[in-house]
């Protein structure tokens, strides 16, 4: 039986942040993934590939969108290594000055305590503002305007690596110790799965540097149960 310092369950943006940050401290680390590792070229081109995009196991559905439904609530979550970050749409926003002052967050400076790890995620993550204005996003600039608040349109900031188009680079983000990276091609793709290695995942910055420290990523294996042993740890 392997034993480790710390186990983490799901390799999403919590789990990856946690287990580079613990490796980097020292500790030995695994994570526990139930969703597969994929390759680019892994990713369906549509998401009308069912058995390729959408995760249900139980009928032969090995995806990275998984679905899970509770009482009061309806999840679309990631499932293989990166998590959510595989099937999300890029969006890295830094909340406002007003969501920071809302008196609901209490009396405490949020913004003083936190845009700092705000602005060491954005680092890791490859934040850069988009650099396209599709057909849509006029449209919705046409309605802002109608509707008197134009000035609130703008290019959200996003995880993605806008190089020279298609063409692959060595690591432009890490001092050469991350993958290889390509342009982004703008194909449109990101939600059923960059095919191209445009797209920031976690599988590409927080996981990759945290395997180069000793972490273990253990993919296709769902956690069952979790249970204290004695005093020294627990056992999965």
């Amino acid at each position: 039986m392997k034993k480790y310092d710390y186990i983490i369950i799901g390799s999403g943006f919590g789990g990856s942040v946690s287990a580079l940050r613990l490796a980097e401290k020292g500790y030995k680390v695994a994570i526990i993934e139930q969703g597969k590792r994929y390759r680019a070229k892994d990713f369906p081109k549509t998401n009308w590939n069912f058995k390729k995009f959408f995760w249900f196991p139980k009928i032969g559905f090995y995806g990275i969108q998984a679905l899970t439904l509770l009482k009061d609530v309806f999840i679309l979550h990631g499932a293989g290594v990166g998590g959510g970050s595989l099937v999300y749409a890029n969006n890295l926003l830094v909340p406002s000055d007003e969501a920071f002052d809302d008196p609901a967050w209490g009396s405490s400076n949020w913004k003083e305590k936190l845009l700092p790890f705000y602005q060491k995620a954005s680092k890791m993550l490859g934040v850069t503002q988009s650099k396209v204005i599709s057909h849509g996003d006029k449209l919705l600039k046409e309605c802002a305007e109608d509707a008197g608040v134009g000035n609130t349109f703008h290019l959200n900031d996003v995880g993605i690596y806008f190089g020279e188009p298609g063409k692959t680079v060595s690591d432009p983000y890490f001092n050469g110790k991350g993958p290889e990276r390509t342009g982004c091609i703008l194909c449109g793709g990101c939600m059923v799965g960059c095919r191209h290695g445009a797209k920031n995942t976690l599988d590409l910055n927080y996981l990759y540097i945290a395997e180069q420290l000793g972490v273990e990523v253990i993919p296709e294996t769902r956690v069952l149960d979790v249970k204290p042993v004695g005093q020294s740890g627990y056992e999965i």
